[in-house]
């Protein structure tokens, strides 16, 4: 039945056509009748009408055409070398696009932030010109990689700042040890049970950015400061301090990673710039 209702479908979409190829086909026999009876003019203009019949058969799938001189183009096959065609300049379109902006974004960073005002602008112009000529393409993933590095640039100076109080807390706490065991040492067992317990307090960050672009830097960042304050305090009796603005933009840093696509704002672009 299924079948059935699918070529009842078919048909009454396409009833033209099948009446044409009939007819094509019965002169078409029709014309080799008559060259089998020596008929041949009357057979050539039989064939002239049943090849018009197959051309009307086909008449929406052509552009144009003149006749048995038999110039026309297929109309469905143009439409599809052009959708082709613009699939692949689609396809060039968004590599090249991807290049010039990841490329602005990632070029001379050894020891800079990015221009993020402009980075941002060329990013929205790209994008609405090519929203403006049709190109619907898919910028997510340029996106995400500029909101890596943008959120990298916002938390790298954040760290930094947690790095120097982390130090000045350890040095705090190797005077700890030297004061209660002082030189020469005489308890080593205490000695060394001591260094196993500030061996134990968190290393400074290693590759940050390495961890910006697979976790949250920020988040990762405050985490490894905890527990250095929190040993800190407990082995060694040392405060860790660090401004609590610090504290603040990271954890606001992090909520935007966990919330991404990240909403650019002037403030973030001024935190990205390290402008304050």
């Amino acid at each position: 039945m299924a079948v059935l209702k699918t070529f009842g479908k078919w048909f009454v979409a396409n009833w033209e056509r099948v009446l044409f190829v009939i007819v094509g086909l019965a002169l078409l026999g029709g014309s080799l009748t008559m060259i089998y009876q020596q008929k041949v003019t009357e057979a050539a203009a039989v064939f002239g009408l049943g090849f018009l019949s197959f051309i009307y058969a086909n008449v929406s799938r052509f552009k144009r055409f003149k006749g048995l001189g038999f110039e026309a183009e297929l109309w469905e096959d143009k439409q599809k070398e052009a959708a082709d065609l613009i699939e692949r300049l689609r396809d060039i379109v968004s590599i090249y696009t991807r290049e010039v902006i990841l490329g602005k974004v990632k070029a001379g960073r050894i020891g800079v932030a990015g221009k993020w005002n402009d980075h941002w602008k060329l990013y929205d112009d790209l994008v609405t010109q090519h929203n403006s000529l049709g190109q619907k393409i898919d910028f997510s993933d340029v996106k995400k990689e500029m909101d890596d590095t943008f959120l990298f640039d916002m938390t790298l100076p954040e760290i930094g700042k947690l790095r120097e109080a982390a130090n000045k807390g350890k040095t705090s706490a190797r005077q700890k040890i030297a004061d209660e065991f002082g030189s020469p040492v005489h308890d080593n067992e205490g000695h060394n049970r001591r260094w196993a317990q500030f061996r134990e307090i968190p290393e400074e960050i290693k590759d940050p950015f390495k961890i910006s672009t697979k976790d949250d830097l920020a988040g990762y960042a405050l985490k490894v400061w905890h527990e250095t304050k929190q040993r800190l305090k407990r082995d060694f009796g040392v405060d860790a301090d660090v401004d609590p603005k610090v504290i603040e933009r990271l954890e606001k840093i992090s909520k935007l990673y966990q919330s991404r696509p990240v909403h650019v704002t002037d403030e973030l672009i001024a935190w990205a710039n390290r402008e304050d």
